[in-house]
């Protein structure tokens, strides 16, 4: 299906322009797209996105160099996103032959087709809700693939119907290769983490239970239950690189409110500072703080100059040794 959304894109905007758009697959990023308009020829890194979400931004930004820029192709980009892409000059193409190009002395800008509604594939079990829940814990426990299916149910708290599903999804995609009967090796597993950190945002966390509340108090002075609840986002990112003040709270946990409002000292709010969210994975993982993979997507999600080097710290010393 992703190469799909690659072909309809290009022919919906050649259909349009008197240009020729060259999709080459490489085994850097998504492949790589040669842009020819009259007399220039324009080279791009290649990023494929189903679904789109501001963070993506920041990432487009990171690939960017200027020898060689980078082009987004999703099927559906955000209004929102959209300007966002144009104001630091990110290419994009929609599948409805929408798109934006700006190089040099061209500038390319289409922008009324309407929206264009693919049909939905099956999809890979890997990479649905239950499926990302798995893979979480491969991430960071590589050696667990190669523990019995019953095991990897337990240790990950999914039900062992779902184990041979992942495994089969992970084969299919190129991640893991069969060594023998009862073991696999890993492959690609950079390019994994990034595809779980892109299904993470869009499949996985919209459906984790959520609440608001107001601390009564300075976060540096509520003292956790140990195991059962852990800091995200901004002041995990703090106790993990001491880089970053943190504005915004998030808090791991799945205990009731009762036991929030009495342990915590925390008011039930709408709008209150904090959000605490469902923790989902082996609590064998908390340290000090949810597990640094949560830590740097939740930072990543929220975008700004100081989160975004505060993840890039995270990912450099706790989480790339690992891959």
């Amino acid at each position: 299906m992703e190469n799909e959304i690659i072909h309809i894109a290009v022919e919906n905007v050649q259909k349009q322009l008197p240009i020729q758009l060259l999709y080459k697959k490489t085994g850097q990023y998504d492949g790589a797209l040669t842009v020819q308009y009259n007399q220039f020829n324009f080279d791009f890194y290649l990023k494929l996105k189903r679904e789109v979400r501001k963070y993506v931004v920041d990432e487009l930004e990171d690939i960017q160099q200027p020898y060689m820029g980078v082009i987004l192709i999703a099927e559906r980009i955000p209004a929102k996103v959209k300007v966002a892409l144009r104001e630091r000059k990110l290419a994009y193409i929609e599948a409805n032959g929408n798109m934006y190009i700006e190089k040099d002395n061209i500038f390319l800008l289409i922008d009324a087709n309407k929206p264009l509604q693919l049909a939905k594939d099956k999809g890979n079990r890997a990479f649905t809700k239950t499926g990302l829940k798995v893979l979480f814990h491969l991430l960071i426990k590589p050696e667990l693939i190669n523990k019995t299916q019953r095991e990897i149910a337990e240790y990950t708290q999914v039900g062992l119907g779902n184990i041979p599903q992942v495994i089969e999804g992970l084969k299919e995609t190129g991640y893991l290769l069969r060594l023998n009967k009862k073991e696999y090796a890993w492959e690609n597993r950079k390019d994994l983490f990034f595809r779980w950190i892109e299904g993470y945002q869009t499949t996985l966390k919209p459906t984790l239970k959520k609440r608001r509340y107001q601390m009564r108090k300075n976060w540096q002075e509520i003292t956790l239950n140990d195991g059962i609840a852990v800091w995200g986002g901004e002041p995990a990112g703090d106790l993990l690189t001491n880089y970053i003040r943190p504005e915004k709270f998030i808090l791991f946990t799945n205990e009731d409110q009762a036991n929030l409002i009495r342990n915590y000292n925390l008011q039930p709010k709408k709008d209150g500072d904090l959000e605490v969210i469902e923790m989902y994975w082996n609590r064998d993982l908390n340290q000090k703080t949810a597990p640094p993979i949560i830590v740097y997507a939740d930072l990543m999600m929220e975008g700004g100059k100081r989160n975004k080097e505060t993840a890039e710290i995270i990912y450099n010393e706790q989480i790339q040794p690992n891959l």
